[in-house]
């Protein structure tokens, strides 16, 4: 930098910063260097120089939702996604001010995409200004995170909510499952073990009732995607959402239980399923049913020892439900339609634990 030259901290401040950034306090004033070798969950600020038309939404710091234009700053964390149905990317080898970088989802984890479904093209293009350091160092996800926890699991009763993939309805069957029995006089707390850092389903989980709400964003990651063990996350989450003792916990697995956010490691954790009252298996067709009741059997979890109930779109037609029912011999309910036969599911599981109930 020459003597003419402004500091970097003077020359860029953000338009936006994203709520994947929102966790850690941010120096004042702002100051960015470029950083050789980043890291997950650094907090970097780019340009953005293309806007995908199909997907232009940038999620704030407050929830609300920005739509995009070329030329805005934005603050946001790096990371990895791996979606099905969206963008995916990786974390650059290095980074230097100009380089090109993608906004891999709207709660503002940037990386470099790799693939993208057709239905959305490439995601927004963005160009790399700096990341914000502090005392020298690049200001990371770590310095706002909640420390894991280790030890037994609290006796707090679980519903562990799982998909054959994104999009399979996990969400809806998460709120109404909250809606039901906030509305009863339950106290239910929510969480989020797997997934790509995004405000939106913590913010409905509330809304439906939630007194409590904590997703793996708060543990410092970004997404889940480069946890080869998800369930030191999923522990942790438990014993903080259990604290202020609360009747229950739904806890939802996002994107699939195969797929690139590592639900299939949480199987490996035997103390941590059966502490689960129940899992309810979100799925779009038959075979994603029978396909995850065989591959639970394979891991160990064996669906008619362990109560297993089907929902998601699978279950939006009765016929759906009756062919699982007498085929698969597991009940399956439609949150929307029988949200009482989902109800009185949970509730028969958490009478031996629950005075609510």
């Amino acid at each position: 930098m020459t003597e003419q030259e402004p500091p970097l901290e003077d020359l860029f401040l953000p338009d936006l910063v994203a709520s994947a950034a929102s966790k850690v306090a941010l120096p004042d004033p702002l100051r960015i260097e470029s950083v050789g070798e980043p890291e997950h969950g650094d907090i970097v600020l780019a340009r953005v120089r293309e806007v995908n038309p199909a997907y232009p939404n940038l999620e704030t710091a407050s929830s609300s939702e920005i739509c995009l234009s070329e030329g805005n700053i934005i603050l946001g964390t790096l990371g990895i996604r791996r979606a099905l149905y969206g963008f995916s990317g990786k974390l650059p080898s290095g980074l230097n001010p100009g380089d090109p970088l993608h906004l891999l989802n709207k709660g503002g984890v940037i990386g470099q995409c790799t693939a993208f479904h057709r239905a959305l093209g490439w995601p927004s293009r963005l160009e790399y200004l700096g990341t914000v350091v502090r005392d020298g160092r690049a200001l990371n996800l770590r310095d706002g995170g909640l420390a894991l926890k280790t030890g037994p699991l609290p006796e707090t009763p679980l519903i562990l909510v799982m998909g054959t993939c994104m999009n399979s309805g996990k969400t809806a069957v998460c709120k109404e499952i909250l809606r039901l029995f906030s509305g009863r006089g339950f106290s239910v707390n929510a969480g989020k073990v797997a997934g790509v850092a995004c405000f939106q389903d913590l913010k409905g989980m509330k809304e439906a009732g939630a007194q409590e709400v904590l997703s793996f964003h708060d543990f410092s990651l970004a997404s889940t995607a480069q946890v080869s063990d998800l369930a030191p996350v999923a522990r942790s989450l438990v014993h903080h959402l259990a604290k202020s003792e609360p009747d229950f916990i739904v806890l939802e697995m996002g994107d699939g239980i195969l797929g690139g956010y590592q639900v299939a490691s949480l199987f490996e954790d035997r103390e941590f399923l059966e502490r689960g009252l129940c899992i309810v298996l979100c799925a779009n067709d038959f075979m994603g049913v029978w396909g995850s009741l065989q591959w639970m059997t394979q891991q160990g979890y064996d669906p008619r020892q362990h109560p297993v109930l089907v929902a998601g779109p699978v279950t939006d037609s009765a016929e759906g439900i009756r062919y699982i029912e007498e085929n698969l011999a597991v009940p399956a309910a439609n949150v929307f339609d029988s949200g009482g036969k989902l109800c009185t599911f949970i509730r028969e599981l958490l009478m031996p634990w629950s005075k609510s109930a």
